[in-house]
């Protein structure tokens, strides 16, 4: 009982004391400020802190920030200098005026002072600016006073969760305009949906980079999916600036290649030649317009080959651009292996056909593969055992 009535005494005269500070501060027109108890105001110096300008209130988060960027400035102020050292030594290294030794000549003087045969581009010596090698770092998302900016802000992710919130509200609005072009009975006559020819997604890493975000693979597969499935929309075409924020331009060796023109008997027929090469079986085609379909193969026809599949990979870019019976072919292949001289033809005349298709036609065939050299060859056989991969029977004894 006496320590109850003892803890009661001390309350009383605290609050007593409180009182009369602030009726004094009142009195002298100063502002009134509220105290509190030991344990309470500990915790509230702790997590308001006067900021260095003086009058307003920092949060701890806010000044572990300010460390944190502090820290990253310094750090990367000392690796540009050590960057700027390094670039002026390798250019009187390589005998070239520091001022104009630019990163494409660092990268050619590093090439030849360490060559290196390593078939990964990323594990080759390499010296690049220290903003293209450390992580960029986000700034402040939060206010003096701790309060985040964004809506986001504690799912961890931000910038991820706002993209796909900006994906769902263009596919509403997508969605109504398809309904008031419905309502309004306008005829789709034209395709309006986004043409992924020339582009494709970023990776994952070029993903986190846009986001400043350290994404995981679930992050990514979601978020490129329900990117086609606002692609698949058929007036995606509208938010092509949306989309292409995420896509990258790919630039092809085809678009670059320049495709030879027809050329012309004296007969006035048009034909094309073409090469190609499968293991060590090479193959020499001549197309031939206005023809009935004819195939000759060292002065052979189809029975040249003896196995049917070996038939079909002769015919197929024929069947592929709907020419077959439409042109003649003469081939002539040389080396060995009957499966290895029916790739060559096919390469070869593939490569004969790009002159008498259009250029959405040589686009499909190069996606079909038909363009491309297949560079496989026979795997070596192994020491100690039957073949390539095939081992020995073995046995106890």
């Amino acid at each position: 009982m006496a320590s109850v009535i003892g803890q009661f005494l001390r309350r009383s005269s605290t609050l007593v004391r409180i009182s009369c500070t602030a009726q004094a501060r009142v009195a002298s027109g100063l502002p009134h400020v509220q105290q509190y108890s030991s344990s309470s105001s500990s915790s509230t110096v702790e997590e308001s802190m006067t900021s260095p300008e003086g009058g307003a209130r920092m949060s701890k988060s806010m000044l572990a920030y300010q460390q944190r960027a502090e820290a990253h400035d310094k750090f990367m102020a000392d690796q540009i200098a050590e960057y700027e050292i390094g670039r002026r030594h390798l250019a009187n290294i390589m005998g070239e005026d520091p001022e104009t030794f630019t990163q494409e000549d660092i990268n050619a003087a590093i090439q030849y002072l360490l060559p290196s045969g390593l078939f990964e581009p990323t594990a080759r010596p390499a010296m690049k600016h220290p903003s293209e090698v450390f992580i960029k770092k986000k700034a402040a998302e939060f206010d003096i006073s701790g309060r985040p900016f964004h809506t986001f802000f504690y799912t961890g992710y931000p910038a991820y969760y706002q993209a796909l919130h900006d994906l769902g509200k263009t596919m509403i609005s997508l969605d109504q305009f398809a309904n008031r072009m419905a309502h309004l009975k306008v005829e789709n006559k034209e395709s309006q949906a986004f043409n992924c020819g020339g582009s494709a997604w970023v990776s994952k890493a070029e993903l986190s980079n846009i986001f400043l975000e350290e994404l995981h693979d679930k992050h990514y597969i979601f978020f490129i999916r329900s990117m086609n499935r606002l692609i698949e929309h058929p007036y995606s075409s509208r938010a092509q600036d949306f989309i292409m924020r995420f896509r990258k331009v790919v630039i092809t060796t085809q678009n670059k290649e320049e495709i030879p023109k027809l050329m012309y008997t004296a007969e006035g027929i048009p034909y094309m030649t073409g090469s190609g090469k499968r293991k060590h079986a090479e193959a020499t085609v001549t197309v031939y317009g206005r023809g009935c379909g004819k195939i000759e193969i060292n002065g052979q026809d189809m029975r040249f080959f003896k196995v049917i599949q070996d038939r079909e990979q002769v015919v197929f870019p024929l069947q592929f651009t709907n020419l077959l019976g439409k042109v003649d072919l003469v081939a002539n292949v040389t080396g060995a292996g009957l499966s290895s001289s029916a790739g060559a033809i096919r390469l070869a005349t593939a490569l004969a056909l790009r002159s008498f298709v259009d250029e959405h036609m040589r686009e499909k065939m190069r996606l079909a593969g038909l363009l491309s050299k297949d560079f496989r060859v026979k795997e070596r056989k192994k020491p100690g055992q039957k073949g390539a991969r095939a081992k020995f029977t073995w046995k106890k004894r």
